[in-house]
């Protein structure tokens, strides 16, 4: 191992060995890319996960997903700064902090996007990268339960999967959305994405597929990838121009480590910028206001954010359903004992059954809304008669806007490589923004209006009352809009002066260093990000590798 001068390392640092690839982060992209990169059997791999260990069960079991998505031990848990267009308001930022990353704790959404958000890609310098060359990626990672086909991959690490719930809400969803006039579309992530259908999910034999569990852990057994777990990268570590190696904080010790080939930031949309910034990567001004010495002025690191703004609406039912008596706890624990031991019943399945892609005018040349519906309500709970009260039984019927125009940004806070970084969104900046979001709202309440619907809706709880004219959609939206939790854009890819890394991944002006996970996605794409960051991260495998890509699909 090359020596790593004592003036870069500096005191109170514990030097550690070396590695031939450092991945900052063990998200859906950073698992991937330890899995595939690992297939070179001489290639030494570090992993860093500033997250702790995948182990809790709860993690795993796909009902689990409502006890540990909001709990400290296991996700960042962000908030924004009090966003202008939304009343002031502070919007939660869910992001994992675990093996797995966000993969780990979302809903299990397998979603691929729009084939015209990937065709627009070759336009922003990304050659090679149009819905033809990026299906045989999604393919690779699929093994679909359904089976393979000219969209879907059956032998791939990633299990998924059609929801299987049948459900009168499910039932409700799929009429509102033909007495609309949409049209039922039994494979979103096949020919054509419009219609009304079945979610699928990223679920396997009764468990969640995470990147964890389908690539980072079966690879490790090869024995050339190593984990570090509660271990928090602080800064990327320069030998003149070249990024040789990271600095982290590892249970009160601050370690430092080499890397001798390269370092990969995939910290996600709000860390990977935040540590750029940090390391002295990005808008030169910004980073002289905290004191840190600029390497490169790169106007576009932290910029660009953006994100999915999501409505919910929710109504108690008329007739009790099966989603709120299963949560009754001596239910539930059975349920719970069942899933864990035959990968069967109520807690293998996900509430959220329907999904649905729709244009929010007519001019929109492909679908920028995407509605959901699901079982129980966001105060949904295990209860107990005379022990602990139920929350409502209910439903709810969600929209998220695809396509936002505004865009927000996440600059640093300070110096501290611990002190969280500054999230603006900035949504509905734009009288575009505002009509989408607006006219999803119209079409909930259409949907909730149809007799599907009606017969199954006992009174509104979010909101309590119709709204009627722009004026009071729009107050609603102010005061209810959260986001979808798709943040992206903040390092982004192209060959423009405000995109931060090359079509390779380079981050602009420095050697051995890229990034690659969300932040590089250069504009919103049309549905949940999941499924894009493991296909961008196993197609990055092959250019990393000077692997020739896999022949693109004949479409």
């Amino acid at each position: 191992m090359q020596s790593i001068d004592a003036a870069i390392v500096g005191p109170g640092l514990r030097l550690m060995e070396s590695a031939d690839t450092i991945i900052v982060g063990a998200g859906s992209a950073g698992c991937v890319l330890a899995a595939r990169l690992g297939e070179d059997a001489l290639r030494r791999i570090l992993v860093l996960e500033a997250g702790g260990q995948d182990k809790d069960w709860l993690l795993h079991l796909p009902i689990g997903f409502g006890k540990v998505w909001r709990a400290e031990r296991y996700n960042w848990s962000y908030v924004s700064e009090p966003e202008p267009q939304l009343d002031g308001r502070r919007i939660f930022h869910p992001r994992g902090r675990v093996v797995g990353g966000s993969s780990s704790i979302n809903v299990m959404a397998y979603v691929r996007c729009h084939r015209n958000d990937y065709d627009r890609w070759p336009q922003l310098g990304m050659k090679g990268w149009s819905f033809a060359d990026v299906l045989p990626y999604f393919k690779r990672a699929e093994s679909f339960a359904d089976g393979g086909d000219a969209f879907h991959g059956d032998a791939g690490p990633l299990q998924t999967r059609r929801n299987r719930v049948e459900d009168p809400v499910f039932d409700a969803f799929l009429a509102a959305g033909a007495a609309l006039g949409y049209p039922a579309n039994d494979d979103y992530n096949g020919s054509d994405q419009a219609g009304f259908g079945r979610l699928q999910h990223t679920i396997g034999k009764g468990r969640r597929s995470s990147a964890a569990t389908a690539y980072l852990r079966p690879a490790m057994r090869r024995g050339n990838i190593r984990l570090e777990v509660d271990a928090q990268v602080s800064r990327v570590v320069f030998e003149g121009n070249r990024a040789i190696g990271v600095e982290y904080l590892q249970h009160g010790t601050r370690r430092i480590v080499r890397a001798e080939r390269e370092i990969i930031l995939a910290g996600g949309a709000i860390n990977s910028p935040q540590l750029l910034m940090l390391s002295g990567i990005g808008p030169g001004d910004r980073l002289r206001e905290h004191g840190i010495d600029v390497r490169v002025d790169v106007p576009g690191v932290g910029d660009n954010l953006w994100d999915h703004p999501l409505v919910y609406t929710e109504y108690e039912g008329a007739a009790p359903t099966d989603f709120h008596r299963q949560l009754r706890f001596d239910r539930l624990a059975l349920s719970l004992v069942q899933g864990a031991l035959l990968g069967t019943g109520f807690a293998t399945r996900m509430p959220a059954t329907g999904t649905g892609f729709v244009r929010s005018a007519p001019d929109r040349e492909i679908p920028d809304l995407q509605f959901y519906c699901r079982n129980g309500v966001l105060a949904s709970r295990e209860w107990f008669p005379l022990i602990q009260r139920p929350a409502p039984d209910g439903f709810a019927l969600l929209y998220c806007h695809l396509r936002p125009q505004s865009r927000g940004s996440v600059t640093l806070a300070s110096a501290d490589p611990f002190a969280r970084a500054r999230i603006v969104n900035n949504f509905l900046a734009t009288d575009y923004d505002v009509r989408a979001m607006r006219e999803g709202m119209r079409l909930t309440q259409a949907m909730a209006a149809t007799p599907e619907f009606v017969k199954l809706i006992r009174r509104r709880l979010m909101p309590k009352a119709a709204l009627h004219d722009d004026d009071e959609i729009d107050a609603f939206v102010r005061q209810a809009m959260t986001t979808i939790y798709h943040p992206a854009g903040t390092c982004k890819i192209g060959i423009d002066l405000m995109a931060v890394v090359d079509p390779e991944f380079r981050v602009r002006g420095v050697d051995g260093l890229r990034v690659i996970d969300a932040s590089v996605l250069p504009e919103p794409i049309g549905g949940n990000l999941n499924a894009p960051v493991i296909m961008l991260a196993e197609k990055a495998s092959d250019i990393l590798r000077g692997r020739p890509p896999l022949p693109p699909a004949d479409l």
